[in-house]
């Protein structure tokens, strides 16, 4: 357990030392800096550093005894205080850090066909999100599923392609086997920015569809995404394969891809 909250509250912005300091001071309640130092085995002066940090992220309090002691803040008040703290901090870095890396990135794409492989839930979800940030005329997206994490970063790409008058053709499986997707009222926020845009149900299909996700840009790019989710319910991996360039897959796509969507569109379409 003590593990398990190292790491997590190292992801809240913590060091190994401060979490452990923290988990111990949890546990003894009021102490002093030297009972700590010899159960964490830290130096006093290190220790001393620990507890002030923690003062002043809200997650520990002192008062004046001699020596003086420490106890740590109610967790259940303090760590959504801290968590809130890092979001807004996290907020003012992206719009800063966004800014700035935006540009210095060559956004030009390569004529040479290339064909990309990304593995991972994460680096499959940003592949698939660049490759609509470069759309210029149309898109055809076939998701048969939306991680909830990624389901904010995808409307607002939608919404932006939308607004540079891209021309969206999508359709999205209301999937019921993927614990982890975004619920049926978000998916149908994507029609606002399509020029059709069909919201499969549940019990359209007999059999679960395949774990794909399909997407054609400008006939130029596209990209397949696999994911593994059907055991367990939960999405535990993907892998992206991103065709670039290649004039056979483009044509293939082109040919198909509308006769494929408007099969979809004429039973559960809208606009």
């Amino acid at each position: 357990m003590e593990s398990n909250g190292v790491s997590l509250l190292m992801r809240l912005g913590l060091t190994e030392a401060e979490a452990r300091v923290y988990l111990r001071l949890l546990r003894e309640g009021s102490v002093t800096a030297g009972r700590l130092a010899r159960i964490t085995g830290y130096s006093r002066t290190k220790v001393y550093e620990i507890l002030e940090k923690l003062r002043r992220e809200g997650l520990a309090e002192s008062y004046p005894t001699r020596p003086a002691k420490f106890k740590a803040l109610d967790p259940s008040a303090s760590i959504p205080m801290l968590i809130e703290r890092r979001k807004r901090e996290l907020a003012a870095a992206e719009e800063v850090l966004l800014s700035s890396l935006s540009k210095i990135w060559n956004k030009r794409s390569s004529q040479e066909g290339q064909v990309f492989i990304t593995e991972g839930i994460h680096k499959a979800s940003a592949k698939l999100l660049e490759i609509l940030n470069t759309a210029e005329e149309k898109i055809y997206s076939f998701m048969a599923w939306v991680y909830r994490e990624e389901y904010g970063s995808l409307l607002s790409a939608l919404r932006e392609a939308h607004g540079r008058g891209v021309e969206i053709f999508m359709v999205v499986y209301d999937n019921p086997h993927f614990n982890d997707g975004a619920a049926p009222e978000e998916l149908s926020r994507f029609s606002s920015f399509c020029r059709r845009f069909c919201l499969l149900p549940r019990d359209f299909h007999p059999f679960p569809l395949p774990p794909l996700k399909i997407l054609l840009v400008d006939d130029r790019d596209v990209n397949i995404v696999f994911g593994d989710y059907f055991e367990t319910g939960s999405l535990r991996d993907a892998i992206s394969v991103h065709y670039h360039n290649i004039p056979g897959i483009g044509a293939v796509a082109r040919r198909i891809a509308p006769v494929y969507f408007e099969n979809f569109f004429s039973k559960f379409g809208r606009g």
